[in-house]
């Protein structure tokens, strides 16, 4: 097997394919956990991804090796998760949680404070 030996190049590059079946949908895996742990959507823009979901869809259809799983998982796979962060950052922005809404911390007793004058 040489450099130029089209089954090792093949390898090569069916290895290379995974990172971003890997990583775009892990990226978008992040904001998804981001948006449900903050109970916010302060940042993200709802239109943007959605773009992102259909240019990953476009993408899939122009590439044509629509078997590949590396090619399914980074396109349509990102694409699917990325409709949920649009859907959950629009849900979020409909009915924002109490929890976003409401301090995480009470304030402290003052000093000499009656505490029945609450």
């Amino acid at each position: 097997m040489t450099e130029t030996d089209p089954s090792s190049l093949q390898q090569i590059l069916s290895m290379v394919g995974w990172v971003p079946a890997i990583i775009f949908p892990a990226a978008t895996i992040v904001k998804l956990f981001s948006l449900a742990r903050s109970g916010r959507s302060d940042g993200t823009t709802a239109l943007t991804w959605s773009l992102f979901a259909i240019a990953n869809v476009c993408l899939y259809l122009t590439i044509g090796d629509w078997t590949r799983p590396q090619v399914v998982i980074s396109t349509v796979g990102t694409a699917v998760l990325q409709v949920v962060v649009v859907a959950l950052a629009l849900r979020l922005r409909a009915f924002p949680s109490t929890a976003a809404t409401t301090p995480a911390v009470t304030p402290a007793p003052v000093a000499g404070a009656d505490p029945a004058a609450r």
